[in-house]
């Protein structure tokens, strides 16, 4: 048939179109993902210095040695916490996110927290089959990732527990710890004076997911955060 000859090219251009368009997604979708993390990780830090240099220069205008010294300490806070985002920032862009999963690369952040750390960290993993798309698994395992490095750096912990489950309709992870616990100012997640803004991070990127980050703590009783999601991402969420 005269057809038939052509239908071979025919479905060889298609599959290069297909390609073509999909590898333009996926660069829209890297960019969106850079954006995204750029964002969370630098501009509102640099939002927070400008208003305190605002300050810091009224302060010194007036004489006041007192306030322009609590200035510059929260834009000294500031710029290291900018610093150290900027860091972790390149990090991931030049490693990624495991190729063998969410679940190895939490398994392997688990068993390499104690000799890091000095909190010994149980992985209770109850999904271990989990799969979701790249985009979703690196929200998660950066909130995950934020809500360790909370565990090390402020709660004065000995034991912390990380546990991912099947609920309903979706998943819960969860990270526990024995520690010194948190004010109810910085539980909300708001940025406070101490130049920390990483829960209020971790809230937007479960937004992201479809979901809903829960912090529950008090002075002298631990520290406990409650990340759930849908297993299906929402179509009016933004999964990047």
């Amino acid at each position: 048939m005269p057809g038939t000859a052509s239908d071979p090219l025919a479905e060889a251009l298609d599959a290069a179109r297909s390609a073509r368009e999909q590898l333009a997604t996926g660069l829209a979708n890297e960019r969106q993902m850079m954006a995204s993390e750029v964002h969370d990780s630098l501009a509102q830090g640099l939002t927070y210095m400008r208003m305190r240099m605002s300050l810091l220069r009224d302060a010194i205008r007036q004489g006041d040695e007192g306030r322009a010294l609590k200035y510059w300490g929260d834009v000294d806070s500031s710029l290291t916490d900018a610093h150290r985002r900027l860091r972790e920032l390149i990090t991931y862009f030049r490693t990624r996110m495991d190729p063998r999963g969410l679940v190895h690369a939490l398994g392997e952040m688990s068993e390499s927290f104690l000799d890091r750390t000095g909190v010994a960290l149980e992985f209770a993993n109850r999904v271990p089959d989990l799969e979701l798309p790249v985009g979703r698994e690196v929200q998660v395992f950066h909130i995950v990732q934020e809500a360790l490095g909370n565990v090390c750096k402020h709660a004065n912990a000995r034991c912390a527990r990380l546990s991912l489950e099947r609920r309903e309709a979706g998943y819960e992870i969860v990270v526990e710890d024995d520690g010194i616990g948190m004010l109810d100012d910085a539980a909300a997640g708001e940025r406070g004076e101490s130049g920390h803004y990483g829960i209020a991070i971790m809230r937007e990127r479960a937004r992201r997911l479809g979901g809903e980050l829960v912090l529950q703590s008090a002075p002298g009783a631990g520290t406990r955060v409650r990340l759930y999601f849908p297993a299906v991402q929402p179509q009016s969420e933004d999964t990047l």
